[in-house]
């Protein structure tokens, strides 16, 4: 009987044993952060800078006269070739085309005075629109990253094409505004073909290829957090926890971004880390 009860006995302390680690084990992962991840590759990254410019006429000649008008030999949207005469005044003076292009703008009517001057605007203004450029505004922050003869493309609509950097000014103009006086830089992009379907006037998306880094390790974006002062940081999944790991960044693309120092190819990083994830936080992958 004594050894019926001493085996019995045992038998329930197992029983509880493995039930206790069992429940123990299951109340470890219940306890455990659900996280995404991804995983660190080398990759080549492209940085760019977006901005909006305004397409304008690749030549423009904006012709004052003075005095009364005699004879005006042109309208809006004429084209006309160089050397044409496209106004004449009482004194004797002429407007002449200085090149092949469309007119624009006449401010002028036969037998009146032209006060354009006084006015500030033009008596005719002619245009090459048969290649068009893009004229940009730069903000301080993205005057330094603009360098002549970087590649661009420039979206109107569902239409993409390729360009380049060809001027930037070398001082910042200000303008005066409702708001305020604020001051840009300006640039201008040139296409590498001439466009179809574009027109003077409207306004076009423009990416400015500014860095590129290849075969370099490349970080998700969503898996860089930054500490209370302001370091980099991402969080690796290592034997099943979240480890803090400070990193040196360098360029970035929309998705990616060049890890420096501080990650290898190949870990595997937590995406978007929440205020549940910490040091030695135990995690579970999606």
């Amino acid at each position: 009987m004594k050894k019926k009860t001493i085996f019995g006995i045992l038998a329930v302390l197992v029983v509880a044993l493995v039930i206790f680690l069992f429940v123990r084990g299951n109340s470890g992962n219940a306890n455990a952060v659900t996280v995404r991840t991804d995983e660190v590759k080398k990759e080549t990254i492209v940085e760019k800078l977006s901005t909006t410019g305004t397409l304008i006429p690749n030549q423009t000649q904006s012709l004052v006269g003075t005095g009364n008008v005699i004879d005006v030999n042109v309208k809006i949207g004429d084209q006309v070739e160089k050397d044409k005469v496209l106004a004449t005044y009482d004194n004797g003076l002429q407007l002449i085309a200085g090149f092949a292009g469309t007119i624009t703008q006449v401010n002028i009517k036969a037998k009146q005075a032209d006060t354009n001057a006084q006015q500030g605007k033009p008596s005719i203004q002619l245009d090459d629109l048969s290649t068009l450029k893009v004229q940009l505004a730069l903000a301080n922050s993205e005057a330094s990253a603009v360098k002549i003869d970087q590649k661009a493309d420039i979206t109107s609509g569902n239409h993409t094409f390729v360009g380049k950097v060809t001027e930037k000014d070398p001082v910042a103009q200000n303008t005066q505004s409702a708001t305020g006086t604020t001051a840009s830089l300006g640039a201008v992009v040139t296409f590498d073909k001439a466009p179809e379907n574009l027109f003077a006037g409207f306004d076009v998306d423009v990416d400015i290829t500014t860095n590129t880094v290849e075969n370099t390790v490349a970080l998700p974006i969503e898996a860089l957090t930054y500490t209370d002062k302001n370091e980099p940081i991402v969080y690796i999944v290592k034997d099943g926890k979240a480890k803090e790991t400070k990193i040196k960044i360098g360029i970035q693309s929309d998705k990616l971004i060049e890890v420096k120092d501080g990650l290898k190819d190949g870990e595997t990083v937590i995406l978007s880390p929440n205020s549940d994830v910490e040091n030695n936080t135990e995690v579970t992958k999606e």
